[in-house]
């Protein structure tokens, strides 16, 4: 009897097998570059057995992957030794254009320091003090270096409730939205807010990105408290980026968010 696939191998031998025809290249000329034979190149490529973790960082240079052969593998293979945040901070900076919605909270990159306080000691109760202003801190370089550059191009859908609920004390509120509106008014990004009161209510699968770069597929990176997942998969990533354009067209517009963000920190003075 045939032995089942791993469905990790068989993701993963796709994506080599991608990357090495987007390339032009033979299965032969990948075997000499890892030093091993066509066949196993095939095996793995048609998910019949894994690649050596030895060799996928050497697969990644050799086929001018960008890392993103790298990137799935880890998410594929070691799951538990990723620390998405950082995974996904690395995703934005080589990334040109970002597309991102989010329906809970500001995103880490345009956090103010004492937002990000409140929202990592919410997220993780069992950190200390110290561990949370360090994290804070992170973030804040973090973003810093996402947007003290002209890229990458960044355009955000936030739903209404991230304005309306408050989940910091209303001082810390008003200066998040003071910070997000000059973030708007300086054309550094785009923002808008989706209302609530829009149904069907859409984005309620969580928050998701998009991440373009000019050498490198366009990457989906979906999130959850504990675990950020990362596809380059063409049919997923047209998936979310029609959920995107729908809710980008029904949310107010950048001009409309503005004033939004103005009153809602007016009200909390």
């Amino acid at each position: 009897m045939a032995k089942d696939k791993s469905p990790s191998d068989v993701r993963f031998g796709a994506a080599l097998m991608r990357a090495r025809k987007k390339r032009g290249h033979t299965q032969q000329w990948l075997a000499d570059q890892l030093k091993c034979s066509s066949a196993h190149i095939g095996n793995v490529e048609n998910g019949h057995c894994p690649l050596n973790p030895a060799r996928v960082d050497k697969a990644d240079e050799a086929l001018e992957a960008n890392g993103v052969l790298a990137r799935q593998y880890a998410e594929l293979y070691q799951p538990e030794t990723v620390d998405w945040l950082d995974e996904f901070h690395s995703l934005q900076k080589s990334a040109h254009f970002i597309r991102e919605y989010h329906p809970n909270i500001v995103p880490a990159a345009f956090q103010t320091p004492d937002y990000a306080r409140t929202v990592i000691r919410a997220s993780a109760p069992w950190f200390s003090s110290r561990e949370v202003d360090e994290r804070a801190e992170l973030r804040k370089l973090q973003g810093e270096v996402i947007l003290k550059n002209e890229k990458p191009h960044y355009h955000v859908v936030l739903d209404d409730a991230v304005v309306r609920r408050g989940v910091a004390s209303p001082s810390v509120m008003a200066d998040q939205f003071d910070a997000l509106a000059k973030l708007v008014q300086s054309g550094r990004i785009i923002l808008q807010v989706y209302p609530w009161e829009i149904l069907p209510q859409l984005g309620l699968g969580g928050p998701f990105s998009l991440l373009s770069s000019i050498d490198a597929p366009e990457v989906l990176y979906a999130e959850s408290l504990y675990l950020g997942q990362t596809t380059d998969d063409p049919g997923r990533v047209r998936q979310y980026g029609m959920l995107f354009s729908e809710l980008q067209a029904r949310a107010r517009s950048p001009e409309a968010t503005i004033e939004l963000l103005m009153k809602k920190a007016e009200e909390l003075r």
